[in-house]
């Protein structure tokens, strides 16, 4: 697998659980909302940009963040959910650059000033998460926030998984930094292979399995581990029955390429439009 520093910032296009301590964890009612905007997410996931946008602004209306959640933490990572599903589906639209780079910018240093007055070792590890995948996504814009914070995300996600072994959206981010950080600044097939894994197998909830399933069976894709990655996916679709993100899947890798292949060729495509 060839890989390129630049592709750090494929992590946010690619664009993410158990038993925690309560001392340093979101409330119970944000992880219920947390829960259910993953559920969300797996089901708009195949949809196109206007339909997906408006669930997410109907989901968003509904759960009021800044209103029925009194902690600053809570509505931190509700917040960084909501806004990187945005991000995943504006930045598809012609004209959006300007105004994602502005809104993940304030974001990023929203999650940074609570860092700041915080410490990091009193975040839970949704927010340790969620702040490296918001400044993953401004990474898309910013190259010198690549070479900045690229290495800051892999300690974030590490960190969260060794506080809790059974977080799967911190070992299916872990994966996706080691899968595509070239070698000599720590990425590893080996490691990605292991993270990816250790997701789908401390998956508490059909959407946490659907995206566990769908990463890992691209990477045994990649892997040519052909049949395998095959039934990592029906494993996915199972979650989610019909789903269209799966039978896209499936397309891209009739046509030859895994996911982090497409997602290179696009990158590059996007990367000489502008050119």
């Amino acid at each position: 697998m060839k890989r390129n520093a630049l592709f750090f910032v494929a992590l946010a296009a690619l664009l993410s659980l158990a038993n925690f301590s309560a001392s340093a964890e979101i409330s119970d009612r944000a992880q219920k909302a947390v829960d259910d905007f993953m559920d969300l997410r797996m089901k708009i996931a195949g949809l196109g940009s206007d339909q997906a946008l408006a669930q997410v602004a109907d989901f968003e209306k509904k759960l009021s963040v800044d209103s029925s959640f009194s902690s600053q933490e809570d509505r931190l990572v509700l917040v960084n959910f909501i806004i990187m599903e945005k991000y995943n589906f504006l930045r598809k639209q012609k004209g959006s650059k300007p105004q994602l780079k502005k809104l993940l910018k304030e974001l990023k240093e929203k999650n940074e000033a609570w860092f700041a007055a915080n410490g990091e070792d009193k975040a839970g590890v949704w927010l340790l998460a969620t702040s490296a995948d918001v400044t993953s996504c401004y990474m898309s814009y910013s190259l010198s926030e690549v070479m900045k914070s690229g290495m800051s995300l892999r300690d974030k996600y590490r960190e969260s998984v060794e506080r809790n072994p059974n977080f799967c959206y911190g070992w299916t981010n872990l994966g996706q930094w080691y899968y595509w950080a070239p070698g000599i600044n720590g990425g590893s097939d080996k490691k990605s292979g292991e993270a990816f894994a250790a997701a789908v197998k401390c998956a508490r909830n059909k959407a946490e399995k659907f995206f566990a399933c769908v990463f890992y069976s691209q990477f045994l894709f990649e892997e040519k581990e052909f049949d395998k990655a095959a039934s990592m996916l029906d494993e996915a679709e199972a979650q989610d029955p019909g789903n269209p993100y799966i039978a896209f899947m499936r397309k891209i890798n009739k046509d030859g390429d895994s996911f982090f292949d497409w997602s290179k060729k696009n990158n590059q495509m996007d990367n000489d439009k502008k050119k």
